[in-house]
């Protein structure tokens, strides 16, 4: 009997969101870090000193139990879907290469965390986390470039598929993927991939400076420790920059991906509830800029590969509409702490007499909207190809193009057998251990 897939997946998309949300909030510590600590270098006051120490410690905590957390992710995908295992072969080479930048992450970053009172030379204890955060990002770079490929087809990768030849592995593994040639495993890292690793790499920096800054607010509207207000100004305005550019600059070299290699994504992520060719003026002036181009409606293709409609408010209410929140409160908080009263001078007055008002808003709005944003967008990359992997688009003269690539259900472990409640628990167990980091910050920021 076929297996239902739901459950399943809703029990890996738990451990890999808990998981994200461990490796986007060690970039995002890290980050801060090494920013805190070259402010240091620069002004010599001791508060930066202290701040960079501490987010140092709280980033190796996150890594610490991210580390553990990721082979337990890593057993669960192999153990739902160990037939992906017989393809993972032709895309291996991130992955091995993530394995060096995991060492780097494990041998540098104690280093870095544990020398602060050790090495004297500033310059060179910096340099030394700038190489365990390069651990980190390297790490995240190949990982993105694998999930990269999944979205999108890499060129030169081919999909053999074993069923419809009369073949099969074992009567379980009905699909392959082979490279034309070696060499063209470095196509993992062609264009269109880079332009989805770095979407990944900004929007895990944003999830977490976000929460960062969101406790940072909250903290300072009671206490107003003016420590807090020099760390707030170190990352608003840059937060609300980088907000942008992932949504203006990278968001919209990935909706031309996406129109390119899956249009079906496209409609969903549109919501273009429609058959055959209309005319969209906001997409066509977004991606063509013109107002009378026309696309594919997502009832076009057969509902076999349609993804859930649910992707229509990952996309455009989740990671778009709370995204542009993030960005203006961050920019207009970010405006007030930095420049005060001189608003006045250039005629921005009322945005400082807005400040209590921004405050009280922002220290829960911009973590929410980070949170939500980041969700929305990994809901909308994964859930937007979904039932298929290694998706590629294929002209056609009749009709819409043909998407193709390998159904996910051929991944499942046919042996499988789970009942609900093992699965409940596990999706419990899955979500909780990234409150084990938390603790252990808690427990470290309020020592005695």
């Amino acid at each position: 009997m076929p297996i239902d897939l739901t459950p399943l997946r809703v029990l890996s998309a738990s451990g890999i969101i808990a998981h994200l949300s461990l490796a986007s909030s060690f970039l995002g510590t890290i980050a801060l870090a090494l920013v805190l600590e070259y402010k240091y270098l620069r002004t010599k006051d001791q508060d930066y000193l202290h701040k960079a120490r501490m987010f140092s410690v709280i980033s190796t905590i996150i890594f610490g139990v991210g580390a553990a957390y990721g082979t337990f992710v890593e057993f669960g995908l192999v153990t739902v879907w160990s037939n992906f295992i017989a393809m993972i072969g032709a895309v291996a080479l991130p992955f091995y290469l993530e394995l060096f930048a995991f060492l780097f992450e494990v041998v540098v970053l104690p280093i870095y965390t544990v020398t602060w009172d050790k090495i004297k030379n500033g310059r060179l204890h910096f340099l030394i986390g700038i190489i365990a955060a390069f651990g980190g990002y390297w790490s995240a770079y190949n990982i993105l470039a694998v999930m990269a490929s999944l979205s999108m087809l890499p060129p030169g990768l081919k999909i053999v598929n074993l069923a419809q030849q009369g073949q099969s592995i074992s009567r379980a593994i009905t699909y392959m993927l082979v490279w034309s040639s070696p060499t063209q495993m470095l196509n993992m890292y062609w264009s269109g991939a880079q332009i989805f690793i770095f979407h990944g790499i900004l929007a895990a920096v944003i999830v977490s400076w976000s929460l960062v800054a969101g406790v940072y607010i909250y903290k300072y509207v009671r206490d107003k420790d003016p420590v807090r207000k020099k760390v707030l100004n170190l990352m608003l305005i840059p937060l609300a920059a980088i907000t942008g550019i992932q949504g203006l600059v990278l968001g919209h070299f990935q909706g031309e991906l996406v129109i390119s290699e899956d249009p079906l994504k496209l409609a969903a992520m549109e919501g273009m509830y429609w058959n055959g060719l209309k005319v969209d003026p906001l997409t066509s002036f977004v991606a063509y800029g013109t107002l009378n181009h026309q696309f594919w409606g997502y009832y076009s293709w057969p509902a076999s590969i349609r993804p859930p409609t649910y992707v229509t408010f990952a996309y455009l209410i989740m990671m778009v509409g709370f995204g542009i929140v993030l960005g203006i409160l961050a920019l207009a908080l970010g405006l007030d702490y930095a420049f005060g009263e001189n608003l006045k001078k250039i005629g921005f007055g009322w945005l400082y007499k807005l400040q209590p008002l921004l405050e009280k808003v922002s220290q829960y709005l911009i973590p929410f909207s980070g949170i939500m944003a980041g969700i929305g967008g990994a809901l909308t990359t994964e859930s937007g190809r979904f039932p298929l992997i290694f998706v590629s688009s294929v002209p056609s003269t009749s009709g819409p193009p043909e998407i193709t690539g390998v159904p996910v259900s051929a991944l499942v472990n046919v042996a499988l057998n789970m009942p609900v409640w093992e699965i409940a628990l596990l999706v419990i167990v899955a979500l909780a251990i990234p409150f084990v980091a938390v603790y252990g910050i808690w427990v470290y920021v309020n020592r005695r």
